[in-house]
């Protein structure tokens, strides 16, 4: 119990004796045995507590469980090498098809206002 030996309990014991006195002894002892039954229950009420949520995560876990990730194949992801001729043509289009888009300049300066 807490690393102490027979002999170290002893010698507590007598000098709480010598200490305490006879008369108030077993109030004492009363006293600090209520104390360690409070703290029993209260640490048996924490695991158990731990225990129960414990259990309810792994069987939520069980219940959901996701799939685990597979990449693409690489035969899915790669396409079929086009001819030199389609993709120039096809950049071409783009650009032919792209508006350019005139945006208002906006400036942060500061405008000075004469009179």
């Amino acid at each position: 119990m807490f690393g102490i030996g027979f002999q170290e309990l002893l010698l507590i014991m007598v000098v709480a004796l010598i200490v305490l006195g006879p008369q108030r002894m077993p109030e004492v002892a009363r006293a600090l045995g209520k104390f360690f039954r409070e703290i029993k229950s209260s640490v048996d009420e924490v695991k158990s507590t731990v225990v129960n949520d414990i259990s309810s995560i792994k069987s939520i876990e069980k219940d959901f469980r996701i799939e685990e990730y597979k990449p693409p194949k690489i035969e899915e992801t790669a396409a079929k090498p086009k001819s030199f001729e389609e993709e120039f043509e096809k950049e071409i289009k783009k650009s032919e098809n792209k508006k350019e888009i005139e945006r208002e300049k906006i400036s942060f300066k500061k405008e000075s206002k004469e009179v």
